[in-house]
């Protein structure tokens, strides 16, 4: 060992001396390699998870389907003296998202893995002064008083939101269309590369 690098500093200074430079690099196992490229140092940026939070947090929901609905409850009153029948139609919308808080993300390199549970109903906008009212009320029948119409605008009410919660393809739907919108939240933040979603347990 001692050898071979006493032979290469003799080789370096003959050619010192002789006003050559020679490209060569002396290794401790004796062998010389031509034009070594040093390994330059290369820091990575990765992501900062406060900025994919600051970027999410400019909503305070996503709402992922807006849609409209409709609910018909109908009475019926027969009696000797007379029949009284009324038809109520009440119609609305409805959203469905994801609140930001209940969101999870976690940050890995340049990875960013997201959480959120199952959209849900968001808000239901069913109006009582729009609701559509038929009726057909005998000569010595009594019209439903506002309690009873409220009554069965109530039940047209909760029909409707029933009706929601039943519609699998509209939750799918929500589902699909919040997991763009939080793409479009999070990929501009810097150095992210990739999303990932995860099902909440």
């Amino acid at each position: 060992m001692k050898k071979a690098i006493k032979g290469a500093a003799a080789i370096a200074s003959l050619a010192v001396a002789g006003g050559i430079y020679v490209n060569t690099v002396f290794l401790n196992d004796g062998k010389a390699y031509d034009n070594v490229t040093p390994v330059e140092h290369i820091e990575a940026h990765y992501v900062d998870k406060q900025s994919v939070i600051n970027a999410l947090n400019t909503r305070s929901e996503i709402v992922g389907l807006t849609g409209k609905v409709a609910k018909t409850i109908e009475y019926h009153d027969n009696a000797w003296y007379g029949d009284k029948t009324y038809k109520l139609a009440a119609t609305g919308t409805f959203k469905l998202g994801v609140a930001i808080s209940d969101i999870i993300v976690t940050t890995h390199g340049n990875t960013v893995k997201v959480t959120f549970p199952q959209p849900k109903i968001i808000s239901v906008d069913i109006p009582f002064d729009k609701a559509e009212l038929s009726k057909d009320v005998g000569l010595l029948r009594k019209d439903l008083s506002e309690a009873e119409l409220q009554a069965m605008y109530g039940k047209a009410r909760a029909g409707a939101i029933d009706a929601i919660k039943r519609n699998r393809q509209a939750f799918e739907k929500a589902e699909a269309s919040v997991e763009r919108t939080i793409e479009a939240l999070i990929m501009p933040v810097e150095n992210v590369k990739n999303i990932e979603f995860t099902e909440a347990q």
